[in-house]
């Protein structure tokens, strides 16, 4: 996201946004109708970390709040072959809607590329949930 959507947004959407966004999810994807669980981390700096299942790495990547309730973010994957040798990366985009304190939902996609940066395919739409967690008292 460009420095012009954080700009625009006043300090209150940013702040709720966060305040909320902020710590550790569950998440599920709809891959074509298999649900694939994952694991978020959303930082107040603007950072995340996420993994999927299905993708046996964790993501590195950023996050933005675009409204009162919606954020975007988008993570860098890297993918291995078999023997541990870099097979390319795949950039994950996803837009949510905070439904509750505690719950988000969206959609999101990503593009695969091979080693030397060329896109392989892509998809978007994807349907994601996400349900919050803390600390076990």
């Amino acid at each position: 996201m460009t420095d012009a959507v954080t700009t625009t947004l006043s300090a209150d959407h940013r702040t709720s946004v966060a305040r909320r966004l902020v710590g550790a999810w569950t998440t599920v994807l709809d891959n074509d109708g298999t649900p694939v669980v994952g694991l978020s981390n959303f930082a107040a700096d603007g950072g995340v970390v996420l993994t999927q299942l299905n993708a046996k790495n964790i993501g590195l990547g950023s996050w933005v709040a675009t409204g009162p309730d919606t954020f975007v973010y988008n993570a860098h994957i890297l993918a291995a072959d078999e023997n541990g040798g870099f097979k390319g990366t795949a950039h994950i985009r996803v837009a949510g809607t905070l439904t509750a304190d505690d719950a988000w939902s969206g959609t999101g996609g990503a593009t695969f590329h091979d080693p030397d940066g060329k896109p392989l395919r892509s998809h978007d739409g994807s349907a994601v949930t996400a349900a919050k967690y803390g600390v076990d008292q």
